[in-house]
C-alpha cells in the first residue's frame, strides 16, 4: 500500500475505528500493558510538568497517563478523524487544545512544550531522513523532556527479519534507525538520555527512549 493511501485510510472514520478496534486483540493488549508499565515507572521519576504534547495522539490511548503527568495536554495527529474520536472518548478533563500535524513538521515554536510524547510513529515513516527529521522536530519543540519510540536496527527481531529476507523469504524491510544515530541526534539537540530500553527483548524491536534537555 502506498503512503498516500495509508494516510487517507488513517484519516477516515473507518480507519480511526479500525485502529481503535486493533487494540482489542490479545497481542496488542499485551504490548499495550507492557508499554504502560514501563512508562508509569519512568513517569514516577519525573516532576509534574506544565504542557505535554501527544503526537500522534491517535484515539487517545495514552491520555489517562499523560493527563496525570502534565497539567495541560495538547493532542496532535495527522488524522482529523483520530482527533475527533479522542475528543469523544476522553472529553473530561479536556485537553488544552488539538491540531493536525505531521511528526516531522510540527507547527510550533522551539521549546513550546515541557514534554513531547511520540510513541509508535517513527517506524511508520518509510524515508530514513523523515525518520531522523521526526526526532529532530520533537526535540526542537521540547523544553525539558522528549519520550519517543523507534524500531531498533540492532534488535533481535529486526536481525531475524533481515536474515529471513536474505534467505529469500518475502519479508518487508522494517523502517529502522540505528541506536548510534539516534544518540547522536539527541546529543546534537542538547539532550541526554535518561532511559532507553526495548519493549521486549525477543518479541519486539521497538525501543523506548526518555531524553532530557541539558541546562544551558
Amino acid at each position: 500500500m502506498t503512503l498516500p493511501r495509508r494516510l487517507a485510510e488513517y484519516d477516515s472514520p473507518e480507519g480511526a475505528r479500525e485502529y481503535l478496534e486493533e487494540y482489542e486483540k490479545l497481542h496488542r493488549r499485551l504490548s499495550d500493558r507492557r508499554e504502560k508499565a514501563i512508562l508509569r515507572r519512568w513517569f514516577a521519576g519525573l516532576e509534574p510538568v506544565g504542557t505535554v504534547l501527544d503526537l500522534p495522539s491517535g484515539w487517545g490511548r495514552y491520555t489517562p497517563e499523560l493527563q496525570v503527568l502534565g497539567r495541560s495536554l495538547v493532542r496532535a495527529d495527522y488524522s482529523g478523524e483520530m482527533l475527533r474520536l479522542a475528543r469523544r472518548l476522553f472529553p473530561d478533563p479536556p485537553a488544552l487544545g488539538a491540531f493536525r500535524a505531521f511528526g516531522h513538521r510540527i507547527p510550533a515554536r522551539d521549546r513550546a512544550f515541557d514534554l513531547v510524547f511520540s510513541m509508535r510513529l517513527n517506524h511508520h515513516l518509510p524515508d530514513p531522513e523523515v525518520r531522523r527529521g521526526h526526532l529532530r522536530e520533537i526535540l526542537r519543540v521540547s523544553a525539558h523532556y522528549a519520550l519517543f519510540s523507534y524500531f531498533d536496527a540492532a534488535s533481535l527481531k529486526n536481525r531475524l527479519r533481515e536474515l529471513e529476507r536474505r534467505l529469500g523469504r518475502p519479508k518487508r524491510a522494517k523502517n529502522t534507525l540505528r541506536r548510534a544515530e539516534v544518540e547522536a541526534l539527541i546529543r546534537e539537540a542538547g539532550f541526554e538520555i535518561v532511559e532507553s530500553r526495548l519493549l521486549f527483548l525477543l518479541g519486539s524491536g521497538h525501543r523506548l527512549v526518555l531524553a532530557r534537555r541539558l541546562p544551558g
